[in-house]
């Protein structure tokens, strides 16, 4: 069984008090809420605003769509998504669906950062393989993003597939920092055994459901049981789950 996905899922996001005490179990959340919006990757459709920028970035693109060769493979680049950065700078996210159709074969997420000087982009910043994507050729399956989880905006791209009836699926939290895209956490978000023989009996969920900006963040999991995990920010910038994740990996 794969992930199932929908047009739109609103994954809630609550900011903790200030001055709330680190425990061994995740904190006590305020009321006020903020919403991650992580919907469905749609390659067919020109996100508005998205087309002047990604001919700054990509050159002339009649279709909006550009084909380039990274790595020795072959990837056609569309637009995704426009946000905004500081310094009055925009990063564009583009998805690269590979010509190889494999099972092995991955596609790409790029990110481009850009200025707008005297009504056209210019790029200041390019980067590919940024952040989770899928099976056959696939880039990313799921996105959002958020000002909410640290002081810069973080995209969330999330991507999987299925192994010998084991479906899995992670989120990767990429933060857009000035020096270009860091990720700063990989969160197991889906894992079923339902398609294995002989197993058939777990099924997970996860989303965000709290975060104290710059801090932490907690991941909820639903389905054959219910449980929270609770990433923690390092000294490297970097969110590490306390104990080490429950989630079956494929």
């Amino acid at each position: 069984m794969a992930r199932s996905t929908g047009a739109l899922a609103l994954v809630a996001v609550m900011t903790s008090p200030a001055g709330a005490q680190e425990a061994s179990t995740p904190p006590i959340y305020s009321e006020k809420r903020l919403t991650l919006e992580v919907a469905d990757v749609d390659r067919d459709t020109v996100p508005p605003g998205t087309p002047a920028a990604f001919e700054a970035a990509f050159g002339q693109a009649p279709r909006n769509e550009a084909v380039r060769e990274i790595d020795g493979s072959t990837f056609t680049f569309v637009p995704l998504a426009l946000i905004p950065l500081a310094g009055e700078k925009v990063a564009l996210v583009s998805t690269g669906r590979s010509a190889c159709t494999g099972h092995p074969c991955s596609g790409i997420n790029a990110v481009h950062y850009l200025r707008e000087v005297r009504a056209r982009y210019e790029v200041e910043g390019e980067w590919s393989h940024v952040g989770a994507t899928g099976t056959f050729g696939h880039p990313a399956l799921r996105w959002g993003w958020s000002d909410a989880i640290a002081d810069d905006p973080v995209l969330y791209t999330e991507g999987g597939g299925v192994w010998q009836g084991y479906a899995c699926s992670r989120a990767s939290l990429t933060a857009l920092t000035p020096a270009g895209p860091l990720e700063i956490a990989s969160i197991p978000v889906f894992f079923s055994n339902e398609g294995a023989m002989g197993e058939g009996d777990t099924s997970l969920e996860g989303t965000i459901t709290s975060v104290e900006k710059g801090r932490s963040f907690t991941v909820t999991y639903r389905g054959s049981r219910t449980f929270r995990e609770h990433y923690v920010r390092g000294e490297d910038g970097h969110y590490e789950v306390r104990g080490g994740t429950k989630v079956p990996s494929c």
